[in-house]
């Protein structure tokens, strides 16, 4: 393994190196962003579990050439991942039923409904980039801050009684925190000012899911709240997002 390493490493180095243009370069790419670790956890007794199944990326960057080698990136990203429905459902109706009284036979009166995870993303940081002659090859790393829409989750519970309702909503609908990104991408020579991009980029940030738990009480044309419970979850937002894209230059 050691020797094969070794003859793919001189093999690239042996490739005729290219100068890079000393200009900006702009470049919008799309493609897959696949949850991973507890993003991807659908198990409801796991706390911190996303619920979140694949879905769709919208990079858009622009990088300044400090050297042959280094320049500064700028990126902004847009993420979005449906939910897995029934995984969450039964994580909000096991919080339910310990509060209230619930049956089998009452399950029509529940109402789901969510949203998908959606986030937006504007980070910076240093680009390393090996020019060959038809493909330059980048390596970055780069933070910022991510700007996630939560799913705004609401289970609501109509006994047939219709004496009394049951409320379990999230409280907040954004979360601000930290995105930090790595990642490589390969451009291939179309021309002097196109190339053509394949990225693969690893995300993570972090998103505070808070939930209340109310029921309201109707008596003689007249209504009370009583809060039951309120919390929130920490989920680690750990994403692999593939795209392609194009390249142009200034």
């Amino acid at each position: 393994m050691r020797n094969l390493l070794f003859v793919c490493a001189f093999m690239l180095l042996s490739i005729p190196l290219s100068a890079q243009p000393d200009n900006w370069y702009f470049s919008i790419s799309m493609g897959g962003c696949l949850p991973t670790g507890a993003f991807a956890a659908t198990n409801p007794a796991n706390a911190g579990a996303g619920f979140a199944l694949n879905g769709f990326a919208l990079n858009l960057d622009a990088t300044y050439p400090l050297s042959n080698h280094w320049g500064l990136k700028g990126m902004v990203m847009l993420n979005n991942n449906t939910v897995d429905r029934n995984g969450m459902g039964t994580m909000m109706e096991d919080r339910m039923k310990k509060l209230v009284p619930f049956t089998e036979a009452e399950r029509d009166n529940l109402t789901l409904t969510v949203n998908s995870w959606m986030s937006n993303s504007l980070v910076f940081g240093p680009v390393f980039s090996l020019n060959f002659e038809r493909f330059a090859w980048d390596f970055q790393a780069m933070a910022g801050m991510n700007v996630t829409y939560l799913p705004n989750q609401k289970l609501l519970y109509k006994p047939s009684s219709g004496s009394w309702e049951y409320l379990q909503h999230n409280t907040d609908n954004i979360h601000l925190s930290l995105d930090l990104l790595a990642g490589s991408a390969v451009r291939f020579k179309v021309t002097d000012k196109l190339q053509f991009k394949v990225a693969l980029d690893y995300q993570h940030s972090k998103s505070q899911n808070s939930f209340e738990e109310l029921t309201t009480t109707k008596t003689n044309g007249s209504s009370s709240v009583e809060k039951l419970n309120s919390g929130s979850t920490l989920v680690n937002k750990q994403v692999l997002i593939g795209s392609v894209g194009f390249v142009y230059y200034l």
